[in-house]
């Protein structure tokens, strides 16, 4: 069973002009006796869970956590990374994946890095990386579907298109991979088989509007189901379902909204060196709880309070993904000053750095 929830005499409004509460459902979420985490991404194991991770190590209980893909496919922070500017020369299928060569000298490598640099800031174990394509979950998902589960999945390039906006063909036209969606089910079963079953499972939403993370979310339900075993699952919400009338759901969820969402204007940020540090500010509320998007049901909300320590760190782990955030160049000198920062303009990332975590906790039985 899971538990019932014991409830922190905490519950705080969301801002001076927001008397909504929260209830801290920390005992709820910690009466399990370990921590899986399973992220599409390197990121989103710091982004949905960093503050879960660290309540169950601060109690001495085993935390693991397994990252899927590498999350190469990014174009835009690609060609940021690796030219100082978004209009620059579009990355191909080594610039993103290149485990081949000693040298660090491919985005997969950089967010390996990131992830494991973020881990140390949390004071957690280091990650572990399955090395999937990224978008290759929401293949493996569409392959499956079609019945064809054991189609090879691909990894990506870039550098046959004119821009990243117009390159929807270069995701998955790169080198074929061993990986497909039974490889991806059999790895997830054995993982999910590894913990007991008192433990807590935790990984992105099915109804999150990323392919990826709807297809693990996905994933590790089937799995779970085919198991005949009893689990509980901790799903977290990194991009809402819908829009909801912006021009793209992470410009608005988490809260409040950007106040601009086409916000990568190279022009604008030489111009004004303020502009971006006035967006992030907008939207970077440490002080507000983390909640549960309002475009859909994604279930009943519980919520997780960060201690002190965790507030404090969490902040300092997102910043360590550079690539994600534009904040690094490929080599020293390649990133303009005026440019650092602009591929999270609207401070999405920095945006789940929240007094809150929060997530629907759902109990699988045995049949």
């Amino acid at each position: 069973m899971v538990a019932t929830g014991f409830l922190l005499s905490c519950a705080q409004p969301e801002s001076a002009t927001d008397d909504s509460t929260y209830s801290c459902d920390n005992a709820e979420l910690t009466g399990f006796s370990e921590l899986l985490i399973l992220a599409p991404h390197p990121d989103d194991e710091v982004l949905g869970f960093a503050g879960l991770a660290r309540e169950f190590r601060k109690q001495g209980k085993p935390v693991r956590s397994v990252v899927v893909t590498d999350g190469d496919a990014y174009c835009s922070a690609c060609v940021l990374w690796a030219t100082g500017s978004t209009n620059g020369e579009l990355c191909n299928a080594d610039d993103l994946s290149n485990f081949a060569t000693p040298a660090i000298d491919s985005l997969a490598e950089v967010r390996r890095i990131e992830s494991t640099t973020a881990s140390s800031r949390l004071d957690l174990p280091q990650p572990e990386f399955l090395g999937y394509p990224d978008t290759g979950i929401a293949f493996a998902r569409r392959f499956s579907e079609a019945g064809d589960p054991d189609r090879t999945l691909r990894r990506s390039d870039f550098s046959a298109c004119t821009t990243c906006g117009d390159c929807g063909g270069g995701y998955g036209s790169g080198p074929a991979t061993s990986l497909s969606a039974n490889t991806l089910k059999a790895e997830l079963g054995t993982l999910i088989e590894s913990t007991s079953p008192n433990a807590l499972i935790a990984t992105t939403h099915w109804l999150d509007s990323h392919g990826d993370h709807a297809g693990l979310g996905y994933f590790v339900r089937d799995q779970i189901a085919e198991s005949g075993t009893t689990r509980s699952v901790a799903f977290a919400v990194i991009h809402a379902h819908t829009q909801n009338g912006y021009e793209q759901a992470d410009c608005w969820y988490p809260g409040p909204a950007t106040p601009e969402c086409a916000c990568v204007d190279e022009a604008r940020a030489d111009d004004d060196p303020g502009w971006l540090a006035s967006l992030r500010e907008h939207r970077e509320r440490q002080d507000l709880p983390q909640r549960l998007p309002n475009d859909t049901d994604y279930g009943e909300p519980t919520y997780l309070c960060l201690d002190d320590l965790s507030r404090t760190s969490k902040p300092a782990a997102i910043d360590a993904f550079g690539t994600q955030l534009g904040t690094v160049g490929r080599f020293p000198g390649v990133l303009p000053e005026s440019h650092k920062g602009l591929l999270d303009c609207s401070a999405y990332l920095r945006s789940f750095a929240r007094r809150t975590e929060v997530f629907v906790l759902e109990e699988y039985r045995s049949r």
